[in-house]
């Protein structure tokens, strides 16, 4: 599978994180970081074990949660 949709994916998340520098509460502030860092170890280090893959979910469905405003990232994906 290549890399580049989920370079996109990550790409968007850092410009959003970049956006909400002053504006977002902390709790999804660190939230974002969390899943940028971890879908950033994802591409560079290649774990596609079902442990990693089950984390990035979990941890996108805490992003999900906190910002409503994310919308537009899936329909990044679903388009």
């Amino acid at each position: 599978m290549s890399d580049k949709p989920l370079k996109t994916v990550l790409s968007v998340l850092k410009d959003v994180r970049a956006s909400m520098q002053d504006a977002a509460n902390t709790r999804a502030v660190q939230e974002l970081d969390e899943a940028i860092a971890l879908l950033q170890e994802y591409i560079e280090d290649g774990d596609r074990s079902p442990e990693m893959r089950q984390t990035l979910l979990r941890v996108f469905g805490k992003v999900f949660d906190n910002l409503p405003g994310i919308i537009a990232l899936l329909r990044l994906l679903s388009g």
